[in-house]
């Protein structure tokens, strides 16, 4: 009887280390999300005085111009460019000017500019209630 004890133990213990050197297969698979934000790095100037910024995510991006554009409403004259827009556009003097009575209007040219690669300046003209919007490469 003994020896069954100790056999029916042996093979009880072979068991549990056959069963703890298997491989486990764990069906667990990994999701990385990547939140994947655009990044403006952005040089402008109010009144002449010039600043640089490092703005992450479109929301950023949108607050900055409706930034300038309320800054230009107040009488300041100011310009920007996104450091990371390379221009499709070749190189030269250029200037282009674009007249609007509306806000909405100046934001959406003034940011399509941006992106293209120009260095766009706004000026509010108090007077006749326009925005003044100017785009150099």
């Amino acid at each position: 009887m003994r020896k069954t004890l100790v056999t029916i133990a042996f093979l009880a213990l072979l068991g549990t280390l056959a069963v703890s050197c298997q491989k486990e297969s764990f069906n667990n698979e990994i999701f990385m999300v990547e939140e994947q934000n655009a990044v403006y790095k952005v040089r402008y100037s109010i009144d002449g005085v010039t600043y640089q910024l490092t703005l992450v995510g479109e929301e950023a991006w949108r607050a900055f111009l409706n930034r300038m554009l309320a800054l230009a409403e107040e009488g300041h004259i100011v310009s920007f460019r996104n450091e990371n827009a390379s221009s499709q556009i070749a190189p030269s003097k250029e200037t282009i000017t674009y007249t609007t009575s509306n806000h909405d209007d100046a934001y959406e040219w003034a940011a399509k500019m941006v992106n293209l690669g120009y260095n766009v300046t706004i000026i509010y003209d108090e007077r006749t209630g326009k925005y003044i919007c100017i785009a150099v490469i």
